[in-house]
């Protein structure tokens, strides 16, 4: 009897090993086909400088080589298109050397980069290549807000690539969404640009005026781009510290705003509300007396505040639409002077045209969503 139950045991010993055996097996093959944990962040930089923006290209890529640190939980990923070469996308990697040593993982044959079948292509390609939880896109070239690129042209300037331009419409259906839209481009915060861009992103950077070529200071902000929940203030009080440290006036010129985008619609609302009370004042207003942000001898960028006020004047709604204001722009800053040609007063951080600078013109705000949210 007690030989039976030795040999009971003994096979049971067995049937627990081959059992241990194959959940072993099991639980191995499990973690081998694990997949690696998404990266936070995948920032994405787009630099169109086929255009007299070439020679701040490699700096700005140097800038950011010394800013890179292994220990951020991303990928700095950027596209180049610069003159002479085709374009190819750079994986950032740390080097505090003049040259540049990161890896170049893809390259195209020439193509038109301020073209939306171009960009969504190559945004494609990087996402598909260094996926992540998140993502956030930096569009480097120059810009115009949604001015037509010329006077006889009814293409709306953002990018140059060797003089052709891309609509700020066809920006605009761009796919995805992503948790900031930074442009190192002039003139672009403006509030018919980024209503227009609205579903892009849940956060835009951009200037009401000119950026000069250096443009951001890409060493001392990629560290807030890839926290967990990116820190944009901070990247724009380092983008303004930079030109307020600069000796000469002409340098020390620089606005900065950061906006909310969920909250745009109700900005839009009660904008709409004010216009069609007030609209019939704009034909009259003294346009010397709103603050300008170009120095053109035809300005056609105005702070947005500057000109609701001065049409409404003392409209108890003005109220909500300030509210509305600080509710969407969470930063803005500014030097006193613009390239030491005009000075800002005041601002509220966003831009705006007024009606009744050009025919030509008119014709082409009537096609800007905010337009027919607001006017119509």
């Amino acid at each position: 009897m007690s030989e039976i139950k030795y040999v009971n045991r003994r096979q049971k010993h067995l049937g627990l090993v081959s059992l241990l055996c194959l959940l072993s097996l099991f639980f191995s093959c499990n973690k081998k086909d694990e997949k690696t944990p998404l990266k936070t962040r995948t920032v994405i930089v787009y630099m169109i400088g086929d255009n007299n923006l070439d020679s701040y290209v490699e700096l700005d890529i140097n800038e950011m080589e010394r800013g890179w640190k292994d220990s951020f939980d991303g990928n700095l990923i950027v596209y180049v298109d610069q003159k002479g070469e085709s374009p190819y996308i750079l994986k950032i990697s740390s080097d505090r050397t003049n040259a540049i040593v990161s890896e170049e993982v893809m390259k195209y044959s020439e193509q038109n980069s301020s073209s939306l079948e171009v960009m969504e292509r190559t945004l494609s390609d990087i996402k598909n290549m260094y996926p992540a939880e998140s993502y956030g896109l930096i569009l480097w070239s120059h810009a115009s807000g949604w001015l037509p690129a010329t006077s006889s042209s009814v293409t709306r300037a953002f990018g140059d690539d060797d003089g052709k331009h891309m609509e700020i419409t066809e920006l605009a259906k761009l796919s995805g969404k992503y948790d900031f839209l930074i442009f190192d481009a002039c003139d672009m915060m403006g509030v018919e640009t980024v209503y227009e861009l609205k579903h892009n992103a849940d956060y835009i950077v951009a200037s009401v005026t000119n950026i000069l070529a250096g443009g951001f200071p890409y060493d001392d902000i990629l560290e807030y781009l890839f926290l967990k929940n990116a820190d944009l203030v901070s990247v724009s009080q380092k983008f303004m510290d930079l030109y307020r440290s600069y000796s000469s006036l002409e340098m020390q010129t620089a606005a900065l705003s950061v906006v909310k985008t969920g909250n745009l619609d109700n900005l839009a609302a009660v904008s709409r509300s004010l216009i069609q009370k007030y609209g019939n004042n704009i034909a009259n207003i003294d346009l010397s007396k709103i603050q300008k942000y170009d120095s053109d001898e035809v300005t056609l960028f105005f702070d947005f505040w500057d000109f609701m006020e001065n049409i409404a004047r003392n409209d108890s709604e003005l109220q909500t639409l300030r509210d509305q204001l600080d509710s969407i722009v969470i930063f803005e800053d500014h030097t006193q002077f613009i390239m030491n040609m005009f000075e800002i007063e005041r601002s509220c951080g966003l831009s705006c045209y007024i009606l009744g600078q050009s025919r030509g013109l008119d014709n082409i705000y009537k096609n800007m969503s905010w337009y027919n949210t607001v006017y119509r």
